[in-house]
């Protein structure tokens, strides 16, 4: 009897590990144009960086992944302790800790979420590997020369004024932009949980498809192509180019809030510029043209927008938050975000109009109707 029953557990075992095999090789299957794209941006990188000899800021990359830890964490507990509450008030549950563990187990127990995940996070990380070279060898391929071009057509078009002097309401309260500071490094905390949230989904849908498509797409064509071709530093680094001192009162103000609150954009405004100096070594790379802070938000709210209309709608005022930030606190020309907007709308309805269209889509038929018309609009 015994015997019989260590024959049927290693059967079971052994069909278990079969069935997620084949689990993980379908969702390998559906992910390879993602893959594709990923293997792309990494082979680019490696052949980038062999010409340029440039290496990522790892001080940087370190920052970065504590960061994303310790944001993991609070929103971990964060919800931890909402989903307590809800446990022990709403679903008068005998033991919410108990609830939350079994909870806890099912998920980590979830094998088309972990198909997936293992799939979408391999992705990720080896596109992000590959970018981060990119990033770092723009100024390198081509040095700053349209920075002047653009403040000229973005003055033009705020009609003769600088875009930041009309928000001189703002750069006047060293508080507000202190909080405006705040939403900017709140970004990446925004792209993490979005990102990963979308990686680790429990159904591959080609809506999840086409925002980590879109979101490579974005950072590699908009990031590394369009920026190489209007390769400019921004206007905190205006003066410093030599180019005059259009932004100086802009750098003024910041500086003078800084005073009171701590205006964090200054810092590691003055890290880059030393990394682009090689006072220290390696540098993130240093691009203003087109703000892919602003462009990755619109993505997201478009993302966001098609799951929950209502968390989408906080996502666009955070958008236009970032937008206003990137232009007060001397990272971008408004010119910078507008195009952002325009690319990463551009390339969020194309991508969904190609992935409806590909073999892949047959594999969700049943599961999410992007393939409609107007699953590639919003």
């Amino acid at each position: 009897m015994q015997d019989t029953l260590e024959y049927l557990s290693r059967r079971s075992g052994a069909n278990g590990e079969a069935a997620f095999s084949k689990l993980l090789v379908e969702s390998f299957l559906r992910h390879r144009i993602i893959h594709a794209v990923a293997l792309f941006t990494l082979g680019l990188g490696f052949a980038v960086g062999a010409r340029v000899g440039n290496l990522p800021d790892f001080g940087l990359l370190y920052e970065y992944a504590f960061y994303l830890v310790v944001y993991f964490w609070i929103f971990g507990c964060a919800y931890a302790a909402f989903r307590l509450l809800q446990l022990a008030l709403f679903h008068r549950a005998r033991s919410p800790a108990n609830h939350l563990l079994v909870s806890f187990r099912q998920l980590l127990a979830d094998r088309n979420r972990i198909a997936n995940g293992v799939n979408g996070l391999v992705a990720i990380l080896i596109f992000v590997s590959g970018f981060s070279v990119l990033k770092g060898a723009i100024a390198v391929l081509a040095p700053f020369s349209w920075d002047q071009a653009i403040a000229h057509f973005s003055t033009k078009l705020h009609f003769g004024r600088a875009s930041y002097q009309w928000l001189w309401w703002i750069l006047e309260s060293p508080l507000a932009l202190r909080l405006l500071n705040f939403c900017y490094n709140f970004w990446f905390a925004v792209l993490i949980v979005t990102v990963f949230s979308s990686v680790a989904a429990t159904r591959d849908t080609l809506l999840r498809h086409q925002f980590l498509l879109s979101f490579m797409l974005l950072w590699l064509i908009g990031g590394f192509f369009v920026a190489l071709t209007f390769s400019s530093a921004g206007p905190c680094y205006f003066a410093r180019l030599g180019f005059g001192d259009l932004y100086q009162p802009l750098m003024d103000a910041l500086q003078s809030a800084n005073s009171q609150y701590p205006i964090w954009a200054l810092s590691l405004q003055d890290r880059l510029w030393n990394g682009y100096e090689g006072v220290s070594s390696g540098t993130m790379g240093i691009s203003a043209f087109p703000s892919i802070h602003v462009a990755s938000s619109v993505l997201f709210a478009l993302y966001v927008t098609r799951l929950s209309p209502r968390l989408g709608v906080a996502l666009w005022i955070f958008a236009a938050i970032i937008m206003l930030g990137s232009v007060v606190l001397g990272w971008h020309y408004a010119l910078d975000g507008y195009a952002g907007i325009l690319i990463s709308v551009a390339i969020w309805k194309i991508t969904g109009v190609v992935l409806s269209r590909t073999t892949i889509a047959s594999r969700f038929a049943s599961e999410v109707p992007l393939a409609r018309p107007e699953a590639a609009s919003l």
